[in-house]
């Protein structure tokens, strides 16, 4: 049983990415790859068959872990993958009859879509890897993970019920129902689509991926170029048996992440279907409310020992303004810290090559000062720096805005978080802070100077913030005036104080009333997320409940239930060894 689990488990967080040392043979006739290694004969008349092909490049993908994680003999880590494909057609198969039997697609429109962008981000993922051998230290954010710009709503993994436990939401049910379908030509983006023999979707994919080789300046595409030529190089090194053109490849690549994926999320599925059936009580979660409350208490009261009994003020700082994320107790320590959300527009390239141009001749008294600040300010004043405008569901590119019709929208004036947010999302060279759990903070201390961490220490920055907080009256939604810094623009907004989440905080914290839990389900760690604190301190405490999950999932009663035998063939099977 324990290995039946194993497999599964393995299967469930297998990683996208290629494997290398994986190579197992280097022939390629068709007859030998396509031997059949495995037959499954399922209980209502039908069959599958496993293809030798199937099993080298599970083994490649997947089925190493076995060796290298789990001491496996090379015979025993091949046996092992064919029983984790068996495990996973069989499951496959139940997930099918469950949908069957209901008169539901297996993947709704929400689910083909979801698959496809977990496959393209998973491709993308990889190619970047491979990117960062190529680009150079001073490359600007061009290549960022353009997912920080959509906006991505958190969904807790848990909820509370109406009698106080804690209760796992089920990610499959999850993107079944609330994930965005996207549709072409009034089909849903599904992978496996095919139209007058070609998958739609799949090409959609594969000319997406190219775009990046095309839609950059020259060292970009350059770059983007050799990315590619890398990746499909690691692949022909350990797909030997499998020789195709570049596209071919890819396509093959594109394959070999989805079904990864694919079969993942079937787990997940059949999870669901498990539990309904059979565990109505195996979403209850190991950590419960009072395991919440002891959890983050003390949190609090190691924070409190270090920051104030201690006399850690100059760590507090440090951590409060570096690493928001760490600190649990807000030090009483005469300065005001608060959140600020930054929208910045860069200068092109031209502009900062320009600019170190002069900073050069300033440092060599080539220039004199009056001569370097008027050479500076046409710099920004005649810029033709545009604010990229981006797709909020894709996060691409698809056009400019001037500076000064972002400025317009957002400088120096009262908005909404919510209307703050689409021009922090869409219109921002800033990645540091999209979709991070916490913004950027900043302070003022008690002789009223702006406390910041080295990335924004500039005079002009300091200044706007002094000025945006106003005394301490500032409102959540005040933004600054556009602030010139040395490689472009910044806009600041207001969006609230740090402060303790309970009063009277000291050494004997504690919280015993499971009615606190609402303190921390209610305090949002981010302006523009949904995520509590409450989430944050569930998720450090809940590791164990990730491996449980298979533990309910009885593979061998499944075999049993699903299938009238499954045959291995030896003899297609032993010169892998």
């Amino acid at each position: 049983m324990k290995k039946k689990f194993l497999s599964l488990l393995l299967v469930a967080i297998m990683c996208v990415s290629v494997l290398t040392g994986c190579n197992l043979v280097s022939r390629d006739p068709q007859g030998y790859y396509e031997a059949v290694v495995a037959t499954i004969s399922y209980t209502d008349g039908t069959k599958a068959d496993i293809t030798k092909r199937e099993l080298l490049l599970a083994y490649s993908s997947y089925g190493t872990n076995y060796v290298q994680n789990y001491g496996y003999t090379a015979e025993q880590a091949i046996q092992q993958t064919l029983e984790t494909i068996i495990d996973n057609y069989v499951t496959r198969k139940a997930v099918e009859d469950h949908y069957e039997e209901v008169g539901e697609d297996v993947f709704n429109a929400n689910e083909t879509t979801y698959l496809w962008d977990q496959t393209y981000k998973g491709v993308l993922s990889n190619l970047r890897s491979y990117l960062e051998d190529y680009k150079s230290a001073s490359e600007d954010n061009s290549t960022a993970d353009q997912d920080s710009s959509i906006y991505q709503a958190y969904k807790s993994t848990v909820y509370i019920d109406e009698n106080g436990v804690i209760r796992k939401k089920t990610p499959a049910t999850t993107i079944r129902g609330t994930y965005v379908a996207r549709y072409l030509n009034g089909v849903a983006y599904d992978f496996e689509y095919k139209k007058d023999g070609e998958y739609t979707f799949k090409e959609l994919m594969y000319n997406k991926l190219m775009e990046l080789t095309t839609a950059g300046d020259e060292k970009s595409n350059r770059d983007w170029n050799n990315a590619f030529t890398k990746y499909i190089s690691v692949m022909k090194d350990n797909y030997t048996y499998y020789t195709k053109t570049n596209k071919e490849w890819m396509m093959f690549e594109l394959d070999r992440v989805y079904d990864i994926l694919k079969n993942n999320y079937v787990v997940e599925k059949y999870e669901v279907i498990f539990n309904n059936n059979a565990h109505q009580d195996a979403d209850i979660s190991l950590v419960q409310v009072l395991d919440v409350l002891n959890e983050y208490a003390t949190k609090v009261v190691v924070d409190y020992t270090t920051y104030a009994a201690q006399d850690g003020a100059s760590t507090f700082e440090e951590n409060v303004l570096n690493s928001i994320s760490d600190v649990d107790y807000v030090l009483d320590n005469g300065s005001k810290y608060f959140f600020v959300a930054p929208v910045k527009v860069n200068l092109l390239d031209s502009d900062k090559t320009e600019l170190n141009r002069l900073k050069a001749r300033r440092a060599a008294q080539t220039i004199s000062p009056e001569e370097y600040e008027t050479a500076v300010n046409a710099i920004f004043s005649t810029s033709r720096a545009l604010v990229s405008e981006r797709n909020a569901t894709t996060g691409e590119v698809e056009g400019t805005r001037s500076v000064d019709w972002l400025a317009e929208r957002i400088a120096d004036r009262h908005m909404s978080v919510e209307e703050y947010k689409t021009y922090f999302y869409l219109y921002n060279d800033e990645t540091t802070y999209k979709n991070a759990d916490y913004n950027a903070v900043f302070g003022i201390d008690q002789n009223g100077d702006v406390l910041t961490n080295s990335t924004y220490d500039n005079d002009n920055i300091k200044s706007a913030i002094l000025s945006l907080y106003n005394n301490g009256n500032a409102q959540v939604g005040d933004t600054t005036e556009l602030v010139e810094v040395d490689d472009g623009w910044y806009v600041f907004c207001y969006v609230g104080a740090v402060e303790n989440v309970f009063e009277n905080v000291d050494q004997n914290f504690r919280l015993t009333n499971p009615q606190q839990i609402a303190h921390l389900t209610s305090k949002r760690i981010n302006a523009f997320s949904n995520k509590t604190l409450f989430d944050v301190v569930f998720s450090s405490m809940s590791t164990a409940d990730n491996f449980a999950t298979f533990q309910n999932m009885n593979i061998n009663n499944l075999r049993l239930n699903k299938t009238t035998s499954i045959e291995r063939f030896e003899s297609n099977l032993k010169d892998l060894y």
